[in-house]
């Protein structure tokens, strides 16, 4: 990570419940009061030992951390906190916290955090930025995505017409946005990818002038991507398109799936 390469110990001093299947983890350090308002939305890289504590001093020769990237959902630059939200993913319609054994380090932690636990962090960085100056505007996230497009969306302004799209996991976690009067919000229930991507193609595209910003599982990212191009929509200081996670793989095996696709592009 260029960023902020410098490792910063976080403490925590708050853990609740923000919705039925998502947990905020707030985080306190001296280090993180030097960040900008901007770093608000900005990515951040949460370091793991390989058996799972945080406890990252106690690697062997050798050995590395284990990464898994989050977005800063609140920052309090006073205070040196920040707020950090965790999706409890779904399978088969149930629950289920995965363990580090099965590559979820980040959650099973976030699940059984306490006040004073400790962890290393690294960034924040920042996704690139575009031009959400268009006459149309589309805005796409899956729960994941919903701390970064909420900052992505307090940019906008009143003027803007276009969509949101957002896929949750139950109507319980429906996000509190004040949206443009022009922009329509589309919610979507459930835990397919292909729910979210259907819902964004059912859309008209109205408009040569489009800005698109898009962030969801891998499979649903692609099929919106394809969508957008095969209309010519895509323009590329006017479009975002990323997937945080790929349903059925771990971080680690996304990244070499999420660089592959990058390659296959130019």
């Amino acid at each position: 990570m260029k960023p902020n390469r410098k490792l910063k110990l976080a403490t925590v001093v708050n853990t609740f419940e923000l919705s039925e299947n998502m947990q905020r983890v707030v985080l306190q350090g001296e280090d993180f009061k030097s960040l900008q308002t901007t770093d608000l939305g900005g990515y951040i890289k949460l370091m793991f030992h390989p058996e799972g504590h945080t406890d990252i001093s106690t690697l062997g020769e050798g050995e590395r951390p284990v990464m898994r990237t989050y977005t800063i959902s609140e920052l309090d630059l006073d205070n040196g906190q920040f707020a950090v939200d965790f999706v409890k993913h779904q399978v088969g319609g149930k629950q289920n916290i995965i363990t580090q054994e099965q590559g979820g380090y980040a959650i099973y932690w976030a699940m059984k955090a306490k006040v004073g636990d400790t962890i290393s962090i690294g960034g924040p960085g920042n996704s690139p930025i575009i031009d959400l100056n268009a006459e149309q505007v589309f805005m796409v996230a899956d729960m994941t995505a919903i701390p970064a497009i909420t900052e992505k969306l307090n940019t906008l302004n009143q003027s803007t017409t276009g969509h949101a799209v957002v896929q949750l996991s139950s109507a319980q976690d429906n996000p509190n946005w004040n949206l443009p009067t022009g922009m329509q919000l589309h919610t979507v229930v459930g835990h397919q990818p292909s729910q979210l991507s259907d819902a964004v193609t059912q859309l008209s595209i109205e408009n040569a002038d489009v800005a698109i910003w898009c962030a969801c599982e891998f499979t649903a990212m692609k099929a919106i991507r394809t969508h957008f191009n095969q209309h010519d929509a895509i323009q590329r200081e006017k479009s975002y398109f990323s997937s945080y996670w790929k349903q059925g793989v771990t971080e680690d095996g996304h990244k070499v799936i999420k660089r592959e696709d990058a390659e296959s592009l130019g």
